[in-house]
């Protein structure tokens, strides 16, 4: 596959080179560095001129999902994170950046992976470029105002992804809870005592993207019910809803959405 200096593809788009370097920094434009420069194909520069008639980069209506995806694949911290900042600047409000641009591109990053599309260096690096850009946006995400109460949000032994944890913690966050994060891999008995030693807790949430770890997620609700009376909550796209309920939860969440929308009805019934 033919491979263009970013200068060539400035000098095909009729635009300045650092147009160009501002189409890959936002995303618009897919591009992977080699060394200390920028290389784009003939097929994605096509794909770039066929979608965007190579507008302003402000102009119109944005698929910045699209655009993150492009930058955490290079991947592109820094782009991934002017990305996050152009969002944000377009009025959109930091708990959307999340579920709007970031959730989705990771969606994607699973999807091309258990396709064969990508490698597992590819989706961890990619997965490493995202959680650094979370680092930096979850100082906004704190809500100003009272606290209303506390959610322990955390895993089982077997699940190993944190950042889809960290993530839905910080969308709590923006509703003004004050949130233990206790990240994945954490034993049953872990868990319940955090839970057991918190402050006016409002729900503890169990997180799960792996699937099949139905038998340790019994095994950390059993040790939450004996150690506390709290509602709990499953989510994640490792599980379905009716098996979470079906496991003893008292609440199923498939999305950041419905997450958020749960918590609200069980912080309003206290």
């Amino acid at each position: 596959m033919t491979a263009m200096t970013l200068q060539e593809v400035a000098d095909e788009l009729g635009v300045h080179y650092m147009t160009a370097y501002r189409y890959v920094r936002l995303g618009m434009l897919v591009a992977t560095k080699q060394g200390r420069s920028w290389e784009v194909t003939r097929d994605d520069l096509d794909a770039f001129i066929a979608g965007q008639s190579v507008p302003s980069p402000d102009r119109g209506a944005t698929p910045w999902d699209e655009r993150f995806l492009n930058r955490i694949l290079a991947p592109d911290d820094a782009g991934a994170w002017a990305v996050i900042e152009a969002a944000l600047a377009s009025g959109m409000a930091p708990p959307d950046v999340y579920m709007k641009v970031i959730t989705p591109a990771l969606r994607r990053i699973g999807d091309l992976w258990s396709g064969g599309e990508i490698s597992i260096a590819q989706e961890h690096a990619a997965s490493q470029v995202t959680t650094r850009v979370v680092a930096r946006l979850a100082p906004r995400m704190v809500g100003r105002g009272a606290r209303r109460g506390t959610v322990v949000i955390g895993s089982t032994a077997t699940e190993m992804h944190n950042l889809p944890i960290s993530i839905v913690a910080d969308l709590f966050r923006s509703r003004r809870f004050t949130v233990l994060d206790l990240g994945g891999n954490l034993p049953p008995e872990a868990f319940a005592a955090a839970v057991a030693s918190a402050d006016d807790v409002v729900l503890a949430a169990i997180g799960i993207t792996a699937p099949n770890q139905h038998e340790e997620i019994a095994r950390t609700i059993a040790a939450l019910r004996e150690a506390t009376n709290v509602p709990i909550m499953i989510g994640g796209s490792g599980i379905s809803r009716n098996d979470a309920l079906a496991l003893g939860a008292d609440v199923a969440a498939a999305t950041g959405e419905e997450a958020l929308e749960a918590l609200e009805t069980i912080a309003r019934s206290r």
